[in-house]
């Protein structure tokens, strides 16, 4: 048997460095407990991260940002791969979880305890102090967010100024890159060097594939020893004498769990909040280069999205701007005039992750016709709205529609047009299941503290939890709900060993 490139022992071993393992490793080292964080991807400090965005997305995103559902029309799904998970490029924005969700999983799923209104208020206030939440000052939204605000006030909407972790935020429209300043508090700056500063071991380019399980019992997990560019130097296995935590997100957990012999509903109810986005031109500067990613949001839960201003560095806004050659160079000549906002929609369909070839995985996803409508309602207000803010041509990046609006009446024709799926151009970033929680094991992977139903020992905390998808930014409440099991799962360890 060849030597193990790296072979460790710990009370826990949590796969994954995102909101939910970092989560975990945090609450769990400050307890006391041994504690060794394994991640797939490179460590990354903001110094190393590159600022163009092909090295970006080369260094940090999962597969480019080419990952997606398959079918006639795939959907991007957008991960982070690297020390932080997905937290390291997205824009911090925090949401407290809405009281319909949590209502909903205490009367369908069992999980009154988990998601205590009480507990979790006193959670939020700690992770909000910790992580520097607060609402985006007016100097550093940037005219994107400005301009969405404008548009609000003119149509009598219910917008807002976004909340995130970024009190100290200098307005330089990087988070997706990777904050130059450290002020976003990702998990990467903050929960991870605070576990290991408590004690934790973090181990980068780490590719967990198999839970390891002694006498009906999870006791370890293995897995390859990787390079920076992503080849295997070696074998390791990290043993834990209390327990394994998954929070490999929802696409990777369920595989890891298969690959380990689960069965049951794992990877079944994958869910999304499948996202587009609109470009207005505007007579005055609206400057993207400048002001936090994303500073202003319109919540329409009623409606089932959520529109927020989103700022895309200069290669990607070229790529939204319709037309070809001279019209296309005029359009790209005139980038400081653009501005963007996008919808989030709280899809119904449900999907499924399954092992492909090779051990990638197979993502099932479509959504309804209803949730369509959705989108297509969704992106007719945004058209509506940046009309009301002044803009003097709208982009909506719709199939079989104008691909330049020049008057707020052409609108009408877009909202009642006849669209198929695949005139719908989508990204996903929320994803939700395919471990859910709950008290009934016929309907769920792990119960309401995260254990598993099938392999005691083996317990799950990230997003691929969640019975449904929020209709909101996820981050604030996978954090809260891992805290709570991680607490419960350390105050168990405590009372056992005085036991």
């Amino acid at each position: 048997m060849s030597r193990l490139a790296l072979q460790e022992e710990a009370d826990f071993v949590v796969v994954g460095t995102g909101a939910g393992g970092a989560t975990a490793a945090r609450v769990l080292s400050e307890a006391g407990y041994d504690v060794v964080m394994l991640e797939e991807g490179p460590d990354l400090p903001a110094s190393e991260r590159p600022t163009d965005l092909l090295g970006a997305m080369s260094s940090a995103v999962r597969d480019m940002g080419t990952q997606s559902t398959t079918g006639a029309t795939p959907i991007p799904l957008l991960q982070g791969k690297l020390v932080g998970g997905s937290t390291a490029i997205n824009s911090g924005i925090i949401w407290r979880m809405p009281d319909d969700v949590r209502e909903h999983w205490t009367r369908e799923f069992g999980l009154a305890d988990l998601v205590d209104e009480k507990e979790q208020t006193r959670i939020y206030d700690i992770i909000e102090d910790e992580l520097e939440v607060e609402v985006t000052a007016p100097e550093v939204r940037g005219d994107n967010a400005h301009k969405m605000a404008e548009a609000c006030r003119a149509l009598g909407l219910p917008g807002r100024p976004i909340v995130r972790n970024a009190r100290r935020c200098k307005g330089r429209a990087r988070c997706l890159q990777g904050c130059p300043e450290e002020a976003r508090q990702s998990m990467d700056v903050s929960y991870v060097p605070r576990a290991v500063a408590q004690g934790a071991r973090l181990h980068p380019l780490c590719r967990v594939q198999k839970v390891l399980r002694e006498n009906g019992r999870a006791i370890g997990v293995s897995g390859a020893k990787l390079d920076r560019k992503g080849g295997q130097v070696g074998r390791f296995e990290v043993r834990a004498r209390r327990g394994v935590i998954v929070a490999a997100g929802a696409v990777h957990t369920p595989l890891i769990l298969l690959k380990s012999g689960l069965g049951a509903l794992v990877g079944e109810r994958f869910q999304a909040h499948p996202g587009s986005a609109v470009v207005g031109r505007f007579p005055d500067v609206i400057n993207m280069g400048f002001g936090a990613t994303q500073g202003y949001e319109l919540p329409m839960r009623a409606q089932g999205f959520k529109i927020e201003s989103l700022s895309l560095p200069p290669e990607l806004l070229a790529l939204r701007l319709p037309g070809v050659g001279r019209d296309w160079q005029a359009r790209l000549g005139e980038l400081n005039h653009y501005a963007q906002w996008v919808v989030q929609v709280r899809m119904g369909a449900l999907g499924r992750v399954t092992a492909g070839w090779g051990g990638k995985p197979v993502v099932r996803f479509e959504p309804l016709d209803r949730d369509l409508a959705k989108m297509q309602q969704a992106l007719g207000l945004i058209c509506r709205m940046m009309f009301a803010a002044g803009a003097t041509e709208v982009f909506p990046g719709l199939g079989h529609t104008p691909e330049v609006l020049h008057d707020v009446r052409e609108v009408d024709a877009l909202e009642s047009a006849k669209l198929e799926r695949a005139d719908f151009h989508m990204m996903a970033s929320h994803l939700f299941g395919t471990a859910c929680a709950g008290v009934d094991p016929r309907r769920s992977v792990v119960g309401p503290d995260l254990q598993s139903h099938e392999l005691p020992g083996l317990y799950v905390m990230d997003a691929s939890v969640f019975p449904t998808n929020l209709g909101v930014n996820p981050q604030h409440s996978i954090m809260t709900v891992v805290w709570r099991a991680a607490e419960q799962l350390a105050n168990a360890g405590r009372d056992s060993a005085v036991a």
